[in-house]
């Protein structure tokens, strides 16, 4: 059996699954000419270049994402297996994007580890989940757009549905026409009861919208969805997450256009309304993906299963927030 050399294999997964041999130097404690020298031995001995060097970074030829491919499965494997043989705890990676993470999965993880306090998480929010990079995981938590119902909707390789996205325009209270807050005696309380009147379709061109990533993106499906709705686009409100658009939406900003399930608190409370008079929308969902090596591994079932139990009963949580039957 002939093999390259393994030092050079492991320079070369490090610096592939960051795509830096920056970071890859980082991660193990070496320099970046180090990085550099073990790459360049590992592609003497194959006679093919495994990394483009570009301007801005590198990419993974088509030789080195084949030989990727290999490695990364390969060595996530020996070190597995070396930590069951050393009586190691097994540790469960998780990518996720932001929003998921802050608005649902992190208000829920104390359970999972209360539960399983010998299976530690580590857990790294990125903005793409799902690309080469997040190959280092056992699995990913990733966005598609489409909804799930729909069969001509794509659907991420080995993956798992979590939960469809439903998407409504919310505001606070106070940024409906009509805004009247009042005090009522219930059951010998005092409570605090907001009213306003909803706006119409059409009087959403006149009201500032708020983007949860700067293309609008949600805003352009769901308005082409709900009957090419007019919207007054150049005066969007524009942040780079959904939390922040939340969060400008509850002081009174404009009208987001929120996931049920990252406003279920807010909508309880009061601090966030529907703006519109229109029901919720299916735009896209969230899936979990666990890597083809990683699948049938204990803690990454575990984990499996205790999102899907968890996902379950949220379903009826947001059925009753959107009045709609899933």
């Amino acid at each position: 059996m002939k093999l390259p050399p393994m030092t050079a294999i492991r320079h070369f997964t490090a610096a592939a699954s960051h795509l830096s041999f920056k970071e890859a130097a980082h991660e193990l404690c070496v320099t970046e000419g180090a990085i550099s020298r073990q790459i360049k031995l590992l592609e003497e001995y194959l006679g093919c270049t495994l990394f483009l060097r570009l301007h801005r970074g590198v990419q993974l030829s088509d030789e080195g994402r084949k030989l990727y491919d290999v490695t990364d499965q390969a060595l996530f494997q020996i070190a597995q297996v070396t930590n069951e043989i050393l009586g190691g705890v097994s540790n469960f990676t998780l990518s996720v994007t932001t929003s998921f993470a802050i608005r649902w999965l992190m208000p829920r993880l104390s359970g999972f580890e209360a539960l399983y306090p010998n299976i530690p998480i580590s857990l790294q929010t990125v903005t793409y989940p799902g690309t080469a990079q997040s190959r280092r995981f056992d699995a990913s938590i990733i966005y598609q757009l489409g909804d799930p119902a729909d069969k001509t909707s794509r659907v991420p390789e080995n993956s798992e549905l979590i939960m469809t996205e439903w998407l409504l325009p919310v505001c606070a209270p106070g940024y409906l026409p009509g805004y009247l807050e009042e005090q009522l005696i219930k059951n010998g309380k005092t409570e605090r009861v907001s009213s306003g009147k909803a706006l119409l379709l059409e009087d959403l061109k006149d009201h500032r919208v708020i983007f949860n990533e700067p293309t609008g993106r949600d805003w352009r499906s769901w308005a082409v969805k709900s009957g090419d709705v007019e919207l007054a686009l150049d005066r969007a409100l524009k942040f780079e997450h959904d939390d922040t658009a939340i969060q400008a939406a509850v002081a009174g900003h404009g009208i987001a256009l929120a996931n049920l399930a990252y406003v279920s608190n807010e909508l309880k409370l009061g601090s966030l309304v529907p703006a519109v008079a229109c029901e919720a929308l299916p735009i896209g969902a969230h899936y979990l993906v666990t890597e083809k090596a990683k699948t049938g591994l204990s803690h990454v079932e575990t984990f499996r299963d205790w999102l899907m139990e968890i996902a379950e009963s949220f379903k009826a949580e947001i059925a009753t927030l959107s009045q709609l039957k899933q």
